[in-house]
């Protein structure tokens, strides 16, 4: 299917910013003049950039046929993204949002990661500012009547998933490495409730900052546990590595490779490194990679829709040199309900009434 014939999938998200304004246009004003605004927090250069940038690229897409749309009629809405490069930072995320309250945006893209997301929920909600995460799975921050909307599987669901995944291949026994932020202390969570609820194992581990440069305290105090699995008569076979990560999943390799526990033990991941463009741009931990195995969830797209979704995805790739994740074309597509309400009702009202209208 042709680009064009799936144009409401990839705008639909973008649609949500043309009810920017709580007012309204201005009276007297055309159909052929309201501007609307929409902001765009993203991860363009910092860790899990590669899905920031696929989300820009979508949007982009967007705007070029809203553009052309509005031509072909004669009038129609105009639009305005303000993006903003977070580099997965939630204070940047947090001075983001509030840059963009000050020049009248109400709806934002973004941000992609859930310590972001936790960072700008207070002030989101005390702003009457609509929020629409394409990537935050922390659980804790399903909060009913809030202003935060994610069109993501949260980490009970990929929990699921990957101990599935672990409980068939034979691992009775898991040692979690993991990132201090929302989004993959959730997963820990989720993974250790589900696997014990299995019958497994699950040692304490090793959780380290989200500044950590040098991983080699991490991954010593992950193979001595590992050892003592093994010495308490744990079959070596039967025990794997689950890592939450983003992009420092390089860094971890490159501190693990030379550990000889580390390199014959499988490794499990998530989906912050699902897709990544920095692992296998990266030979040496690339190498390790593949020598354990590890795999990594991710949401996935229905393959008898391939053909309404598969020209949207090779679109953003034929821009960014990046697979397209399905949630830059998910969580677009999800919204298009909301694209059908501003149609009925013209305008925004009230805030409460347009979110009202969004959550059912």
């Amino acid at each position: 299917m042709k680009i064009g014939v799936v144009f409401p999938v990839i705008v639909c998200g973008m649609v949500l910013a043309f009810v920017g304004r709580a007012g309204g246009d201005p009276p007297g004003q055309s159909h052929s003049q309201r501007m609307f605004k929409v902001g765009v927090l993203a991860s363009l250069t910092g860790s899990w950039s590669s899905l920031g940038q696929n989300t820009v690229a979508a949007l982009q897409i967007a705007e070029e046929h809203l553009e052309a749309e509005a031509m072909r009629r004669h009038g129609g809405y105009r639009f305005q993204f303000l993006v903003r490069d977070t580099q997965l930072d939630p204070a940047q995320a947090l001075a983001a949002i509030q840059d963009l309250d000050l020049r009248g945006v109400k709806i934002i893209i973004g941000p992609q990661s859930s310590a972001e997301v936790a960072a700008i929920k207070p002030y989101a909600d005390a702003h009457n500012i609509l929020v629409i995460s394409q990537g935050s799975t922390a659980s804790s921050l399903a909060i009913p009547g809030d202003n935060i909307f994610r069109f993501c599987p949260n980490d009970t669901r990929e929990a699921e998933a990957i101990v599935a995944l672990m409980w068939h291949d034979g691992i009775r026994a898991i040692v979690p490495l993991w990132r201090n932020d929302a989004g993959n202390n959730g997963l820990h969570d989720s993974v250790q409730v589900a696997f014990q609820l299995q019958g497994g194992t699950v040692v304490a581990g090793y959780r380290y900052e989200p500044t950590t440069n040098d991983f080699s305290t991490a991954t010593t105090s992950v193979a001595l546990q590992i050892e003592s699995l093994i010495s308490g008569g744990t079959d070596p076979s039967a025990i794997a590595v689950y890592l939450a990560a983003f992009d420092e999943v390089v860094n971890v390799f490159h501190s693990a490779q030379g550990n000889t526990t580390l390199s014959n033990t499988a490794w499990y991941g998530s989906d912050g490194v699902a897709l990544s463009a920095v692992l296998p741009a990266d030979s040496s931990a690339a190498a390790f990679a593949t020598n354990t195995n590890y795999p990594n969830p991710i949401f996935g797209l229905d393959d008898a829709l391939q053909n309404e979704w598969q020209p949207i995805a090779d679109a953003i790739q034929a821009r960014t040199g990046h697979y397209a994740r399905c949630v830059c074309v998910v969580c677009l597509r999800r919204t298009f309900c909301c694209a059908a309400l501003v149609r009925r009702r013209g305008r925004l009202e009230k805030f409460r009434s347009f979110q009202n209208g969004v959550c059912k």
